[in-house]
């Protein structure tokens, strides 16, 4: 017995699902991913390194104590 006519033909989700996703998919279809993992960690430790070059110094009466256990 034949099963032709009693199956039904389903189209493939696309690939990307939106605008975000085709966006945030972008770097590994130029296959440039390795590229923009150096780039976002480079001006995250940018950032990271003007905050604590501009942070003003810890007064003395806050510093932490090492207590020594008696």
């Amino acid at each position: 017995m034949s099963r032709r006519g009693t199956r039904r033909r389903r189209s493939a989700p696309s690939p990307y699902g939106g605008p975000v996703r085709r966006l945030l998919a972008l770097p590994a279809v130029l296959q440039i991913r390795w590229l923009c993992i150096v780039a976002v960690m480079a001006v995250a430790t940018a950032a990271y390194a003007a905050v604590l070059l501009t942070a003003p110094p810890m007064p003395p009466s806050r510093a932490p104590v090492a207590r020594i256990a008696p």
